[in-house]
């Protein structure tokens, strides 16, 4: 998923669009009860929230964080250095704490403000960061960030910073009116999340991932993740990746929520298609069963009344789910 789809998500069936006065739209496709004519749409929006979670993480991540994929280009890389500030443009020569310093986007800039808590150079437990975007434009994405992240409750065990086994690093992401703007639109992410990564062997990367709420809000349209759980793990010499997720999504394009769990993990080899997985989709009177029949084919049982009898079965591709 690219940066810019991922802050103008349109989280459900009719889309974005743009200019302060649009007209109306039309009813959305995706309105519960879940139907035949709306479970493709209602399963594309939950899987690309899902998937958007983790194209967060990575985006905002100027930290360098273990196992996380450099989304941004212009990432500098603290947790992987000994000298976390070595690549940033320092604004004062101090070595007490905090220091502050920034990192170049293709125009614009992020200005990091690093809370060393014990004063020891390195990323610890008990350090903040505190992150704003400031007109940070990527060229390759073509969108803007603007607007305030941080790092809390960090805890670390073991050398996560030069990624000594066993290690684990725990810490928080707040969003603060985070705007992503591209040239048609704008979308705002408030809430956190709380990340823990570790590993045992430095081959194996668990990540887990914790939402209490987390919106976004697009067009006057407003979606949010809340009682959200994700865990990941990934083999990076394979490149063989499990995903489970459960939670909550409610959108106003929805006109309600749904909840889902994963009944059987999500399994993927590199950037393809998951070629395994079933997930459950339901609203308090109707749900749809997603099962992964492979890396071309999804297969969407419906139940329109929660008897318990599917009412009708729909054969898609994942080119038709369309999760960027």
């Amino acid at each position: 998923m690219s940066v810019s789809t991922l802050f103008l998500m349109t989280f459900g069936c009719g889309g974005g669009g743009g200019g302060s006065s649009p007209p109306p739209p039309p009813p959305p496709t995706g309105n519960l009860p879940i139907t035949s004519a709306n479970a493709q749409d209602i399963t594309e929006s939950v899987l690309e929230a899902v998937s958007s979670v983790i194209e967060l993480i990575a985006v905002t991540d100027v930290v360098g964080l273990p196992g996380i994929p450099e989304a941004n280009a212009n990432q500098v890389l603290l947790i992987s250095s000994r000298s976390p500030f070595s690549k940033l443009s320092r604004v004062d020569n101090q070595l007490q704490a905090p220091v502050t310093g920034t990192v170049p986007c293709d125009s614009g800039q992020v200005t990091v403000t690093w809370d060393d808590a014990d004063n020891d150079m390195q990323v610890s437990t008990g350090d903040t960061f505190d992150i704003l975007f400031e007109d940070c434009f990527f060229t390759e994405e073509e969108v803007t960030l603007n607007g305030a992240t941080s790092l809390m409750n960090i805890t670390v065990t073991g050398d996560p910073v030069n990624e000594i086994a066993p290690w684990s690093f725990v810490a928080t992401f707040g969003f603060d009116n985070l705007e992503g703007t591209d040239a048609t639109d704008t979308a705002t992410i408030d809430g956190d999340l709380t990340l823990d990564l570790s590993s045992g062997d430095n081959v194996v990367i668990d990540l887990a991932v914790a939402i209490t709420s987390l919106t976004v809000v697009q067009s006057g349209e407003t979606a949010t993740l809340s009682d959200f759980v994700l865990t990941e793990s990934i083999d990076v010499n394979t490149l063989a990746l499990t995903i489970d997720s459960s939670g909550t999504f409610t959108s106003t394009e929805l006109n309600g929520s749904v909840t889902f769990e994963t009944l059987v993990s999500f399994m993927i080899i590199g950037d393809d298609n998951p070629f395994a997985g079933q997930l459950l989709i339901s609203d308090d009177s109707s749900s749809v069963l997603v099962t992964v029949i492979d890396n071309i084919s999804v297969q969407l049982d419906i139940d329109e009344d929660l008897d318990g009898t599917i009412d009708d079965t729909i054969i898609v591709t994942w080119d038709d789910l369309d999760i960027d």
